[in-house]
């Protein structure tokens, strides 16, 4: 996560556009489902670059169960985000946590099997300190991490 962090905040240095870092997760599956975690720093107007990291667990076959899992490792991925982050500016000096808007993209949304879940997810995303973005706008999970999960 410290390059990951390294590398974002290099990007970014004496920069005045606006940044949005996202997680966003998605997961398959198969014999196990495969899950896909994306860390996306979006430069508004201008694209942006992503990382994603692949693993595997337990086939999860309950579609709540599967969100539940997926939001989860979003918030761990975030949290160790933002603790390298603050690491990487005490270290330099730099001022980037004030840089971004940072959030967690969740692949649902309130169509299909997903809309029983939404207000849970929402909420505990909102209560850990995050900004949540659900279907159609999550880019990082039903785009990105849906790419890299199939």
């Amino acid at each position: 996560m410290a390059e990951v962090v390294r590398i974002i905040c290099d990007r970014v240095k004496d920069d005045s556009r606006e940044f949005n870092v996202v997680v966003g997760t998605d997961s398959q599956n198969f014999d196990k489902t495969k899950v896909v975690v994306v860390i996306a720093l979006h430069e508004v107007g201008h694209g942006g670059i992503f990382f994603y990291d692949v693993f595997h667990v337990k086939r999860l076959t309950n579609i709540s169960d599967k969100l539940i899992f997926e939001t989860q490792t979003s918030l761990e991925y975030a949290h160790s985000f933002v603790t390298e982050l603050g690491k990487y500016c005490n270290e330099t000096g730099c001022e980037y946590s004030n840089h971004f808007n940072f959030s967690i993209h969740v692949d649902a949304g309130h169509n299909g099997s997903s809309k029983q879940t939404i207000s849970t997810i929402v909420g505990w995303i909102r209560s850990c300190g995050y900004d949540v973005v659900i279907k159609p706008d999550s880019f990082a999970a039903c785009s990105i991490a849906n790419k890299y999960s199939k």
